[in-house]
């Protein structure tokens, strides 16, 4: 089922029967009745797993209720794309996962093993879309440049600690997004990452997915049963969910960075779909969400080619199941995490 993306500014949501209805209110002092405000959209409940949110749209009570009543999350963002909150329906049953959680957290060992394996991931997977790119285009990445980037996969694997575990990657880190501008075609330019707030359209795209798929993951985690704000990896800290942040890292790179490639190298967002409020900063503007959760959406469906999982299905969004369900296995059953990892170019 499909997520409902709600942009469009000034509208609100309410329900009729078992249906969602996005309406615009009509203009005011013209004699008209309130029941013939505009309706943009209108699709059953059923058809809708998750509902997310951005800026000014008002949601009716009687909506909210029909919501939790089909378990449909709502995520709510400001305008500017921060995650504010979700409306979740009531906790799964499933205290036994929530507990084997906390028993599996005061374990170091498998903390770092676990942590180990995420780093790796995200490390091997900003390697292989180096190395893919570099193939189209040798003349943008070195073979050394991309060799420097992989050889942090190897020193993640052999990490003793957290605090050399986190140097690794932010070593890592630092030397792809190095190498991500000169995947980008002209004019759009990418220095170095920014955020909060990003400072340029690219840095703008990607701090904009990076918090959609999160929040993808993390209404995954809380249908499972898991306590999503007790990561493995991330440090605990108040609000964050961290385990989410774990298991998003898998995917920023052949997701995310992807999609912003094809944004900006196909031309398909220009200068006017971002905007520039005054306290600073550089958003995707109503247009430019449009954009984003066509390709996102695309995005989500395509087979991408991955190791270590014989039996998973199509698309991202599948993955996402699998990554949560091979974390789930590792904490209940003891067998290796999976992370989502591209195969080998």
């Amino acid at each position: 089922m499909p997520t409902l993306y709600l942009i469009e500014q000034n509208t609100y949501l309410r329900k009729s029967g078992d249906r969602l209805l996005l309406c615009k209110k009509s203009v005011q002092g013209k004699g008209r009745p309130a029941h013939t405000d505009e309706i943009i959209l209108d699709l059953p409940c059923a058809d809708v797993s998750h509902v997310m949110l951005f800026g000014n749209i008002q949601v009716t009570t009687q909506a909210l209720q029909e919501l939790l009543e089909h378990e449909i999350e709502l995520a709510i963002f400001s305008y500017s794309g921060r995650l504010l909150g979700q409306l979740t329906p009531p906790c799964t049953k499933n205290i036994e996962l929530r507990i084997a959680q906390f028993e599996r957290y005061k374990d170091e060992k498998f903390k770092l093993n676990l942590a180990r394996s995420i780093v790796m991931a995200k490390l091997h997977n900003a390697t292989e879309m180096v190395r893919q790119h570099r193939k189209n285009h040798p003349e943008t990445i070195s073979s050394a440049e991309a060799d420097e980037l992989a050889a942090y996969i190897e020193q993640s694997q052999t990490a003793k600690s957290f605090e050399t575990l986190r140097g690794i990657e932010g070593a890592g880190s630092a030397c792809y997004f190095k190498l991500f501008g000169s995947m980008l075609i002209p004019p759009w330019q990418f220095n170095k990452r920014s955020r909060r707030p990003p400072q340029d359209p690219a840095n703008a795209v990607l701090s904009f997915g990076y918090v959609i798929v999160g929040a993808e993951i993390q209404a995954m985690l809380d249908g499972i049963g898991f306590d999503p704000y007790l990561g493995f990896y991330h440090t605990l800290k108040y609000g964050r969910p961290s385990l989410a942040l774990d298991l998003l890292e898998a995917f920023r790179h052949p997701l995310i960075d992807r999609l912003a490639l094809n944004l900006f190298n196909r031309n398909q967002l220009s200068e006017a779909d971002f905007m520039k409020p005054a306290k600073g900063g550089i958003y995707l503007a109503t247009e430019g969400k449009r954009v984003f959760f066509k390709e996102y959406e695309k995005m989500l469906g395509q087979f991408v080619a991955a190791t270590d999982v014989a039996d998973r299905d199509t698309g991202f969004r599948a993955d996402f199941q699998q990554q949560v369900r091979s974390l789930q296995k590792a904490i209940l059953e003891g067998k290796p995490f999976q992370p989502f990892s591209l195969k080998s170019s």
